[in-house]
């Protein structure tokens, strides 16, 4: 069998070899190194096209699908920044801050420069929760929707956040009463 193995590579050899002195009928070889340099070079070309080609398809596939991630976050079209890297910002009637990429047409605006490296961008939670009215459930009664610029409703949420802090520390006390005995 090592022998057969032997004569089979010996005779594929031979027959690759005799391609370089075996003419055509046109009188040119079968194989020559001119030829083989040519056709590995149009297959380098091909591949080197076929691979930029490639490349660039992906690059605007993932352009599509950032673009289809970020339209459905939100329904308005999402510009990729502000075009003159300028935002400005003014007081309020009512003490509050608003911040805009055109500045107040009624008074004065502060003029702030983004630097493009400090910007992060991260994806917004579902807030659809904040522009509705609460639903009471059936163990308590909500009679108002809680604001986060309301101070009064600030003032409740901190109160109840106390007293949450207390009844936990009165049932740790108990619990560990308890396991004492």
């Amino acid at each position: 069998m090592k022998y057969f193995t032997y004569l089979a590579i010996s005779v594929m050899v031979i027959a690759v070899i005799s391609l370089f002195y075996l003419k055509k009928p046109d009188g040119q070889t079968w194989l020559s190194t001119a030829s083989i340099s040519n056709d590995s070079h149009q297959i380098k070309e091909k591949i080197t096209a076929l691979s930029s080609s490639t490349f660039e398809q992906a690059m605007q596939g993932v352009k599509q699908a950032g673009d289809k991630i970020a339209s459905s976050i939100s329904d308005e079209p999402i510009p990729s920044m502000v075009p003159s890297g300028k935002i400005y910002k003014w007081q309020g009637k009512n003490g509050e801050w608003n911040y805009s990429d055109t500045p107040n047409p009624n008074g004065n605006s502060i003029e702030l420069k983004l630097d493009p490296k400090d910007i992060t961008v991260i994806a917004a939670e579902d807030t659809s929760i904040l522009n509705s009215k609460s639903k009471a459930s059936n163990d308590e009664d909500v009679s108002e929707t809680v604001s986060i610029f309301n101070p009064d409703s600030v003032k409740k949420l901190f109160k109840d956040a106390e007293n949450v802090k207390e009844k936990l520390e009165k049932r740790n006390k108990e619990i560990n009463n308890l396991s004492a005995l």
